[in-house]
């Protein structure tokens, strides 16, 4: 993929490339790196059902493969909150959780634990992979990035997200880099107060916005060369196409299932042989103690012969 836009908020893109450039450029590399064209999907959205689109769980996870092994990591944060506003005004400053919640609760209100989390977490750099809904940008700038800066976690955030060409072939529903940039703009210059990188990204090569199933997609193609009117088969719940969709949904749904049930299996093998691998090793520490003990005890034994011994030729 390519970086296709990028708009520097309160000079953040400034502060990276000057002071954290080899980490900037981590991030940059790992959008590089991907290839958006290995992850594509059919869609059961109803007003794109049977295209092809990108399939944005699946790019998630390669940003996960590309970054968690160069030390970025996920930050989850507990904290309380409560009812009573004027509580809520003396401790929110409060940074240690347990603090919190016993400032809330000294003043007989009820203590609501929540959290806050970021996707990938480096040297005080925040970053934000979003394909979600359309009101996840908005929640990522003014309360994630805001919340871990305000608690001075992080001096900066990235905010990664598609151009409306990529938009375009994702689920409905996405934000978009070109809206978001003007929202952020809209409401001034320092609103997020936190220095933030809002970077638009798309695939080095877009497809075309067609079919998932090579059949669907040809007979699209050939009707709209000769000049006719499509009817899309997928409109008609009982047609072929659409019964092919639903079987793949549910192949996908059973694949999915049974990774699930493969990876609970191996957690719990995994489980059971750290449990009687520390079974044997207190087995083996035991009988070691045991052993030591022993020759401790036969070593006395010679010893106290020994002075006897000595005692007697004198």
């Amino acid at each position: 993929m390519k970086i296709a836009n990028l708009y520097s908020h309160l000079f953040g893109d400034e502060y990276l490339c000057y002071k954290k450039g080899q980490l900037y450029q981590e991030i940059k590399n790992a959008i590089k790196s991907i290839d958006a064209n290995e992850f594509v999907k059919p869609s059961n959205d109803a007003t794109k059902k049977g295209k092809k689109l990108y399939d944005q769980p699946a790019i998630n996870r390669e940003f996960e493969k590309k970054l968690f092994p160069l030390g970025w990591k996920s930050l989850v944060v507990n904290y309380y909150v409560t009812g009573d506003l004027d509580v809520e005004k003396q401790i929110v400053k409060i940074n240690d959780a347990t603090e919190q919640k016993n400032a809330i609760e000294a003043t007989g209100n009820e203590a609501l634990q929540t959290n806050n989390q970021v996707d990938f977490v480096k040297d005080r750099i925040a970053v934000e992979v979003q394909f979600g809904k359309y009101f996840s940008v908005a929640y990522d700038l003014h309360v994630k990035h805001t919340f871990f800066y305000l608690r001075d976690d992080i001096d900066v955030g990235i905010e990664i997200i598609p151009t409306k060409n990529f938009e375009r072939r994702l689920d409905t529903g996405v934000s978009w880099f070109e809206n978001e940039v003007a929202n952020v703009i809209r409401e001034g210059r320092n609103n997020p107060t936190v220095p933030i990188v809002i970077i638009g990204i798309e695939p080095d090569e877009l497809f075309d916005e067609t079919y998932f199933f090579p059949e669907v997609e040809n007979e699209y193609k050939k009707c709209i060369a000769e000049g006719k009117e499509w009817i899309d088969p997928y409109n008609d719940e009982n047609s072929q196409e659409s019964k092919q969709l639903a079987q793949y949904f549910k192949e996908k749904k059973a694949e999915a299932k049974r990774l699930k049930a493969e990876a609970k299996a191996a957690e719990k093998a995994e489980k059971e042989r750290l449990k009687a691998e520390v079974k044997r090793l207190k087995v083996e520490a035991k009988a070691a103690e045991k052993a030591e003990k022993e020759r401790i005890k036969a070593e006395a034994k010679v010893n106290k012969k020994a002075t006897n011994e000595q005692k007697t030729k004198e």
